[in-house]
């Protein structure tokens, strides 16, 4: 009986030390810029086509994975080269590899202000405890008319 009473004791105790934090956010409208942007004042730049191929073992997401191929050639790893889309947040779960895949679109379209995933595509060969995997993606590149 006295081990038990400890036991809640010590358990009163520890849960007592628990911190709860609130975050209240206030009007998010006021501290935002607003653009009105038209269609004519956006200038389509033209579209490409960029690709990734990688091998995923034992079924684990990014410990076991090989890549093979970026836009269809040997990946050079010495250096690395992303990009990282500007959009409501879906980037952060675009993979890796395909950020890497991305800079051939900036290198084709150095004065986009704009580059936009339009299609997606995913194809995956099972293989004995592991798959293959392609990825590729149809990108179009924007550019804004600045008023002079």
């Amino acid at each position: 009986m006295r081990n038990i009473l400890k036991l809640i004791v010590l358990t009163f105790i520890l849960s007592s030390c628990a911190v709860t934090n609130t975050h209240n956010l206030g009007d998010l409208m006021q501290k935002r810029a607003y653009v009105e942007l038209d269609i004519s004042d956006i200038v389509y730049l033209g579209e490409t086509e960029v690709s990734c191929e990688y091998s995923n073992y034992f079924f684990l997401p990014f410990i076991g994975n090989r890549l093979i191929s970026i836009n269809g050639e040997l990946p050079d790893n010495s250096e690395k080269h992303s990009v990282k889309l500007q959009t409501s947040g879906f980037s952060d779960l675009f993979d890796p590899y395909m950020k890497r895949a991305l800079y051939k679109a900036y290198l084709e379209f150095p004065s986009a202000d704009y580059l936009e995933v339009t299609v997606e595509n995913l194809e995956t060969h099972k293989m004995f405890l592991g798959r293959k995997i392609k990825k590729s993606a149809t990108v179009k590149a924007y550019k804004y008319k600045y008023a002079k």
